[in-house]
This record gives structure tokens, C-alpha cells and sequence, in this order.
């Protein structure tokens, strides 16, 4: 039996430097972009903004990279990072974010902690149990 499950790593769209896209895209696996998008961008996987690209206004992905420009918001589930020639002009919501020498972020940053596994959750819940227990 073939699996139909799609690999978010894989980069299976571009959308090439003279192409302009108005509207959502939404897709499960990682995006290039290296020419204009005026629309919301929801990937399971990585963004990445070319040199020459220019993405407004939001951006919703597990990675993304920008070398380009970024005028929105944008979500990621692990990092941000902004490359030598890229900008940000918006809020950022990550697990963190790298500013290369030269990259420019103008706006609001929230950094975000990871999700705790079920195990160390259950073992703090059952360590505080224990101290309320004793007192």
C-alpha cells in the first residue's frame, strides 16, 4: 500500500519571481516564495521568502525563513529567521527568532515556550499534589 501522506520538509510549490498571487494559499507541505503574495500563507510546513519576494499580511507555518520582505503578522510553530537582506515589518509569534547581521524586524515579538510533554506534566501535577498533600 502507497502512502498518500504528504512530507511538510519537502518543497513541492514555488511560486516563481514574475508571479503575483492575491489570496489564501493554504498547503501541508513547505512553500517558496520568490514573487509576490497579497494574501494570508498557511503551511504545515516551512516558508520560505526568496531575496526578490514580497509577502503582506500574514504568514502562518512551522518554520520560516525570510530574505526577502515581510509586511504582516506571522506564526510559526518552531522559528523564525531573518536573513541578512530580509525584513519584517509586523508582529512575530514564535518559539524564537534569528536576526542575521543586516536583517531588519520592525515590530512586536511573543516568544512562546514549548509544549510540555504528558510525562513532566503529569510529574509536576503529581509533585504538586504531593506538597499540598504534606502541608
Amino acid at each position: 500500500m502507497i502512502s498518500k501522506k504528504k512530507d511538510e520538509n519537502v518543497i513541492e510549490t514555488i511560486i516563481g519571481s514574475d508571479t503575483v498571487i492575491e489570496g489564501k494559499i493554504t498547503l501541508p507541505t513547505s512553500l517558496r516564495v520568490d514573487g509576490k503574495v497579497i494574501g494570508e500563507i498557511i503551511s504545515s510546513g516551512d516558508v520560505y521568502i526568496g531575496k526578490d519576494a514580497y509577502v503582506e499580511p500574514s504568514i502562518k507555518a512551522k518554520n520560516i525563513v525570510i530574505a526577502g520582505e515581510v509586511k504582516g503578522d506571522i506564526e510559526t510553530t518552531e522559528k523564525v529567521q531573518i536573513e541578512a537582506k530580509g525584513k519584517l515589518s509586523g508582529n512575530a509569534t514564535s518559539r524564537g527568532i534569528v536576526i542575521d547581521d543586516g536583517g531588519v524586524f520592525n515590530g512586536n515579538s511573543n516568544i512562546i515556550e514549548p509544549e510540555e510533554t504528558g510525562n513532566k506534566k503529569k510529574n509536576k501535577q503529581a509533585n504538586k499534589d504531593k506538597e499540598a498533600v504534606s502541608n
